[in-house]
């Protein structure tokens, strides 16, 4: 055979195996189209292979852009990541199927997204499930009502530190002045006493220091992060977030770590101080168990700091600004308590069931200004279905909070700052199923 002939054998092969190796992926295709025929909610076109990561990652404003996607596509619309799909959910209705009704059916967690995976480990309660969660969960509610949830001596220490945030306000002697950080302050102290057992003043570098960095973790990290579905991206993206998220949290945690040894130093088992007592009890009385294991525990100690330090804070500036704006609302607050206290005593936990215009003040303001406005990741155990559309096993689903919260078919006016839509008729707070600024159902969190 010549070398013409052999050539042109040579390219009838190579044809060959490229028709049969395209005909192989297609009839794979047909069989994979055929088997998850699934009916998925609409959204944007994607990308080849990187999705919607393009629009989402350059938005400054994820809230604009739900609500922009959510008119374009509808009340549940979907969203692709690589090889992961996200389903948003903005219709009050499905929301409540979803985290309640079908709780068990959403209650998976995506411990596969990177993010998550780096930095928690499905550890502790906020990103945990199944019998670790509950157990933990329990156990953490349980620890802090001993420790003083509503007691006297915890009472004491929210007043002091009351005190300390009255003079913060006034050392600025009437001149305008930022909430951000006199309000952290406020909410970290108390959540620190719970856990440290010590008092922390304004203005001291090292809880500044702590402030910035919480600030810092919940201003940056989001579902949306591109190196949560391609983690390799943090060594390609310029000022890639990621980096520093991973050196604020081993930060975080590094901090937490040296005051467990010092706690080690003096823990006395017939002399419980703190939840760090608690902490090293359980670990002493339960070496093996699984649910309340070093690292669960480690990590609910975690989640305690990082997320009751930023909501509180988070809820109280946004009470502040809508006191400021709505004076007559402010006054209705102040006649109230100053009706029970006669200013001349502090306020407990006792006058709270006679605050009913207070409460309800509160209440509004977590309506018109949650905290969370889209739920942490939850995903689908088995294939189910959610407002007439198919979600697959593993699909990734966040509940719109903010929309609930904005659902006229359950709130009356629902742009308007409005305490009364609480009181009933006979000065008791009503409920409104709508309500869940930090979600909802069995499995909320």
């Amino acid at each position: 055979m010549d070398v013409s002939a052999s050539y042109f054998v040579d390219v009838i092969n190579l044809q060959s195996l490229l028709i049969g190796l395209i005909t192989l992926l297609l009839v794979r295709w047909l069989i994979t189209r055929s088997k998850y025929n699934y009916n998925l909610p609409p959204g944007p076109i994607a990308f080849p292979i990187i999705g919607n990561i393009p629009q989402m990652a350059t938005t400054t404003d994820i809230n604009l852009k739900m609500k922009e996607l959510r008119k374009q596509y509808g009340d549940i619309f979907r969203l692709k990541f690589g090889s992961e799909t996200l389903v948003i959910v903005c219709k009050t209705e499905w929301i409540l199927e979803g985290l309640v009704k079908k709780g068990e059916e959403f209650k998976g967690r995506p411990f596969w997204m990177y993010v998550p995976q780096r930095l928690i480990q499905k550890k502790g309660v906020s990103f945990n499930t199944g019998k670790e969660w509950k157990d933990l969960k329990k156990f953490t509610i349980s620890t802090l009502r001993d420790l003083g949830m509503g007691k006297k001596k915890l009472e004491e220490h929210i007043y002091l530190e009351t005190q300390s945030l009255t003079d913060a306000f006034q050392s600025h002697n009437g001149k305008p002045f930022s909430l951000k950080d006199p309000l952290a302050h406020f909410s970290l102290s108390i959540v620190y006493y719970i856990i440290f057992d010590e008092r922390i003043r304004f203005g001291e570098p090292e809880f500044q220091e702590i402030v910035d960095d919480l600030r810092f973790f919940f201003s940056s990290i989001n579902a949306f992060m591109p190196e949560n579905f391609f983690p390799f991206l943090r060594f390609v993206l310029w000022n890639s977030p990621l980096e520093e998220l991973i050196k604020n949290n081993k930060k975080i945690r590094s901090y937490i770590k040296e005051k467990i040894r010092q706690h080690k130093e003096t823990f006395n088992a017939d002399y419980i101080r703190d939840f760090i007592d608690v902490y090293l009890l359980t670990l002493e009385k339960e070496p093996n168990s699984e649910s309340l294991s070093e690292e669960n525990i480690f990590q609910a100690i975690v989640d305690l700091i990082m997320a009751g330090t930023d909501t509180t804070a988070t809820v109280l500036n946004w009470a502040f600004v809508h006191m400021a704006k709505y004076p007559d609302i402010q006054n209705k607050c102040r006649a109230e308590i100053e009706k029970i206290t006669d200013l001349n005593r502090p306020v407990t936990m006792e006058d709270k069931r006679h605050m009913t215009y207070v409460a309800a003040t509160l209440l509004e303001v977590q309506r018109i200004a949650p905290v969370v406005t889209l739920t942490v990741p939850h995903a689908a155990t088995v294939d189910t279905t959610l407002g007439g559309y198919d979600i697959p096993k593993n699909t990734i689903v966040q509940f719109s909070l903010m929309d609930a919260h904005y659902d006229p078919t359950y709130w009356d006016k629902p742009e308007e700052f409005r305490p009364e839509r609480w009181i009933g008729e006979n000065n008791e707070l009503k409920k409104n199923e709508a309500y869940m600024p930090f979600s909802l159902g069995k499995y909320c969190k």
